[in-house]
C-alpha cells in the first residue's frame, strides 16, 4: 500500500516533535524526567507483573517501566475525590491476600490529603486501584487517619510479615518526629511508637522509609534501615532494629550521633565537663551554661556560648597547644561577622584562621586546613565583643583535632548523599512473587532542591529523578553504613567506550582519547593517594567556566565547586543559593580512590569506592560548556585506571 506524501511529512514531523520535547535546554537524556511538567518527591513506588511504577507531583502523575531506565507515561491516576486537595506523598501496596475488603491484588495508595494555605489538618487516605496502579478511586470514609496536625505527612506503608499487619511510618514534620502506626485492614490505624530526637533535628522532617537490609559479608546478618528526608533538600539515615512496632537505632550509633563517640580525632573539648580547665574567660557571653532550649544539633549535654542572649560580650582564651594534625573541626551555631562573633586560631599573636556561623541556631561542621601550621604553638579564641554590629552571639562545640577535615557546613548526622540535590528517598517494594530480587532494595531521590527549584532556567518542568540505586549495609571499622551503587542495567547504554591505564597528571589536561562531545557520559577512575596534589576533573569546561571536583588525600575531603559552572548566574537570587561548595568526608582505601560518575546534561552523581560516600547535585551549563578534564595540582598523581563511555539517550 503507497502511503501518502502528506502522511509521510506529519510521520516526520510527528519524529522530529517527539525529539526536540526532550532535547531541551538542560533536559537530562538517561535519568527520568516528565515530558511536560514539574517533578519533585517520587511516590508510590512498587513493584508488580515485572513492571516498575512511579508516581511524582500533587495529582500523582504515573509512569512505568521494565527496566528502570525507559519510561512511559500513562494519565493522571487520582479520580473521585471531593473538594480541592493535593495528593502530597505516600506509598502504593498490593493487598493479595484482601486484608482491606477491596478485592484480591488491589493496590491501594496510602498518602496526605493536604489543603492549600494550611487551612486544615494534614491527613492520611486511601484510594483504592483494581487495574494495577493505573487509576485509583477516592475511598468515601477518608481519612483513614487524622491527628489533627497540620504538619503529618508522607505515610510509607508496608506488609510486615512476622506480625502479619500493614505498618506505617509517617511524618510529624514540624517536631521531627516519625511515629509508626499498624493496621490489619489499612482502614484502621493503631498508633505503635515514636522515633525521634536524633541527628539532624531542624527544619522538617519528611518522606520517612523503613525496610530491611542485609550486611554484606556477615552471613544471615540483617539490619533495619530508616530513612528521613531533612528539608529542604538532605536525607539522613539510621540503621537498627525493629521489632514491629518499635524501631530501635543501634546502640554505637546512637552514641556517635547523640555525642560524637567515634569521631575520628582528638578531642580538645566538648564542653561536657567545667570548660575552665582548657580556657581562661573575659566578659560575660562564655560563662559556663547549658543554654540547650535554644540550641539545636550540638553533641552531648552542652556547648560553649549563650544563643539566647544576643547582648552580652566576652571572649574565650584557650590555653596553648602545638598543632600535629592536618585539620581542626568544630561544630558552630550563631554569628553574623567574621571578627566580632567568631572562633579564630592564632599562632604568635597573628590571627590565621577564622571562621563564623550562618546566623541560626543549627550547629553544623566547620574545619580548618592547619598543615602549613604543623608543630606550631596556637591557641583558640572564641570571641563575641560586636564592635561593628548591634546583637548577635555565637556558640561553639567538639573541637576536635584529626586528619580528616569536616568542613561540611551541615549537621552532624549520617547523610545518605552529601550533595545539595538529593532529597525525598524512596525505596520500589517488590510484590512479584515469581520474580527473585533476593535481598536487593533499590531506591531513588529526586534530584532538586526547593531552594532554587522555582526559579531554576528548565523549560520542561521542575527537576528530575536520580539514576536508581542499589543499596546494602556493610560493616566499617566506624560501624554499619549504607553502600550505594548505580543499577547494573545502565551499562545497556554505554557506547565509545576509551580505557587506559597508569597515566601521570601533572597539571591540568585533556583526557586522551576521550571527548564526548555531549555531557551525556559516564566515568569510572581510580587514582593513587600516595601524593601530595590535591586531584580530580573539571566537568563542564567552556566559556570560561567549569565545575570543579577535587580530593584532597591528606584532609580526606571530596570536593564539588559549582560556583562557576553555570550560565545561569546573572539572576542574583538563584546564584546565591546555587553557588555553593559542597563536601563529603572520604578516606582511601588502601592508599587507593575509586570514583564513579555520572554526568548527564544539567546533574552530576560521584560515588566513591564502595559507595559509602556519594554527592550529587545539578548544575546548567551552556550548550558549549562540553570539556572534561583531569588535573594534579602542585605535584604528580598517578591515574591508575580510567574507562569513560557516552551514554546514550532513552528517548
Amino acid at each position: 500500500m503507497k502511503i501518502p506524501f502528506i502522511a509521510v511529512c506529519l510521520i516526520m514531523v510527528s519524529i522530529v516533535n517527539l525529539y526536540a520535547q526532550y532535547d531541551e535546554k538542560y533536559r537530562p537524556q538517561f535519568h527520568f524526567s516528565a515530558k511536560n511538567s514539574s517533578m519533585a518527591d517520587p511516590k508510590g513506588l512498587f513493584i508488580l507483573d515485572g513492571k516498575y511504577h512511579i508516581y511524582w507531583y500533587g495529582q500523582w502523575e504515573h509512569a512505568i517501566s521494565t527496566d528502570l531506565i525507559h519510561w512511559k507515561e500513562f494519565p493522571k491516576p487520582m479520580k473521585g475525590a471531593p473538594g480541592q486537595f493535593s495528593y502530597f506523598s505516600g506509598s502504593v501496596v498490593i493487598d493479595k491476600n484482601n486484608t482491606s475488603g477491596f478485592g484480591n491484588n488491589s493496590a491501594i495508595a496510602v498518602y496526605t490529603r493536604h489543603f492549600a494555605g494550611d487551612s486544615l489538618p494534614e491527613t492520611q487516605s486511601i484510594s483504592v486501584s483494581n487495574d494495577g496502579g493505573m487509576s485509583f478511586q477516592y475511598y468515601d470514609n477518608n481519612p483513614v487517619l487524622d491527628i489533627n496536625s497540620k504538619s503529618f505527612r508522607d505515610p510509607q506503608v508496608f506488609w510486615h510479615e512476622p506480625t502479619r499487619k500493614w505498618k506505617m511510618v509517617v511524618a510529624l514534620a514540624n517536631l521531627h518526629q516519625i511515629p509508626v502506626y499498624e493496621s490489619a485492614d489499612l482502614k484502621n490505624w493503631e498508633y505503635c511508637s515514636t522515633f525521634g530526637d536524633l541527628g539532624a533535628t531542624n527544619a522538617a522532617w519528611e518522606c520517612p522509609d523503613l525496610f530491611e537490609l542485609p550486611v554484606l559479608g556477615e552471613k544471615g546478618k540483617k539490619k533495619w534501615v530508616m530513612i528521613i528526608g531533612r528539608g529542604p533538600n538532605r536525607v539522613q539515615y539510621f540503621t537498627g532494629d525493629f521489632d514491629g512496632r518499635k524501631f530501635i537505632p543501634d546502640s554505637r550509633l546512637y552514641k556517635y550521633l547523640k555525642n560524637g563517640t567515634g569521631l575520628p580525632g582528638v578531642v580538645f573539648d566538648d564542653f561536657e565537663n567545667p570548660f575552665l580547665i582548657n580556657w581562661t574567660l573575659d566578659g560575660d557571653a562564655f560563662k559556663p551554661r547549658s543554654d540547650t532550649a535554644s540550641a539545636i544539633n550540638y553533641l552531648g549535654h552542652g556547648f560553649a556560648g549563650n544563643l539566647s542572649n544576643t547582648t552580652t560580650t566576652g571572649t574565650m582564651k584557650s590555653k596553648s597547644f602545638t598543632i600535629r594534625h592536618n585539620a581542626i573541626n568544630f561544630l558552630i551555631a550563631g554569628g553574623q561577622s567574621d571578627d566580632s562573633l567568631c572562633i579564630r586560631l592564632v599562632v604568635g599573636g597573628k590571627v590565621v584562621r577564622s571562621a563564623t556561623g550562618d546566623n541560626t541556631r543549627i550547629f553544623r561542621w566547620r574545619g580548618w586546613d592547619v598543615r602549613d601550621l604543623s608543630g606550631k604553638q596556637a591557641h583558640l579564641e572564641i570571641v563575641d565583643v560586636k564592635d561593628k554590629i548591634v546583637n548577635g552571639s555565637i556558640a561553639i562545640d567538639h573541637i576536635l583535632f584529626t586528619d580528616n577535615l569536616l568542613n561540611l557546613q551541615a549537621e552532624h548526622a549520617l547523610w545518605l548523599d552529601y550533595g545539595e540535590d538529593f532529597y525525598a528517598t524512596r525505596t520500589w517494594r517488590n510484590y512479584d512473587t515469581n520474580k527473585k530480587m533476593g535481598d536487593s532494595v533499590i531506591l531513588i531521590s529526586w534530584l532538586g532542591n526547593w531552594k532554587y527549584a522555582r526559579i531554576s532556567p528548565t523549560s520542561w518542568g521542575t527537576g528530575f529523578q536520580s539514576v536508581p540505586r542499589t543499596i546494602a549495609l556493610k560493616k566499617f571499622p566506624e560501624g554499619i553504613r549504607l553502600v550505594q551503587e548505580p543499577i547494573p542495567a545502565l551499562k545497556e547504554l554505554r557506547t565509545d567506550g576509551v580505557q587506559f591505564t597508569n597515566k601521570i597528571i601533572n597539571g591540568t589536561e585533556d583526557i586522551r582519547g576521550f571527548k564526548p562531545g555531549k555531557n551525556t557520559y559516564e566515568i569510572e577512575a581510580i587514582f593513587n593517594t600516595r601524593t601530595s596534589s590535591v586531584f580530580g576533573f573539571n566537568f563542564f569546561v567552556g566559556e570560561g567556566r567549569k565545575l570543579k571536583v577535587s580530593y584532597d588525600p591528606k584532609l580526606s575531603s571530596l570536593c564539588a565547586d559549582r560556583t562557576n559552572c553555570t550560565d545561569f548566574l546573572s539572576n542574583t537570587e538563584f546564584t546565591k543559593k546555587f553557588a555553593v561548595k559542597m563536601f563529603a568526608p572520604v578516606k582511601p582505601e588502601g592508599n587507593l580512590l575509586k570514583l564513579h560518575i555520572f554526568v548527564d546534561q544539567s546533574s552530576i552523581e560521584i560515588f566513591t569506592n564502595q559507595g559509602k560516600e556519594v554527592l550529587s547535585l545539578v548544575t546548567f551549563p551552556s550548550p558549549a560548556q562540553t570539556g572534561i578534564e583531569v588535573f594534579s595540582e602542585k605535584g604528580r598523581t598517578k591515574l591508575l585506571s580510567f574507562r569513560g563511555w557516552k551514554i546514550s539517550s532513552i528517548w
